[in-house]
């Protein structure tokens, strides 16, 4: 089905479903258990959360500071 799929498993005869949520704990107990693995990808931290805005203001004209960046950063936790 995928012969040139790599990394997501090695049979190429099946289905892939890939589920993803922010809410995990919303959903409910059956539908986890049918799931055979579970990646916890951690919200990003205050540098990982700088780097992200400032890759998205690149190509955009602004007069951010490096100051600015950070004040939004931090403000952006959660």
């Amino acid at each position: 089905m995928f012969p040139n799929s790599v990394g997501v498993g090695h049979d190429d005869q099946g289905i892939l479903v890939l589920g993803a949520t922010n809410i995990p704990w919303g959903l409910d107990s059956a539908v986890r258990r049918r799931f055979e693995k579970r990646i916890y990808i951690p919200l990003p931290d205050l540098p990982a959360r700088e780097a992200l805005l400032r890759k998205q203001l690149s190509k955009t004209p602004n007069d951010l500071t490096e100051e600015d960046i950070s004040a939004l950063a931090e403000r952006t936790e959660g």
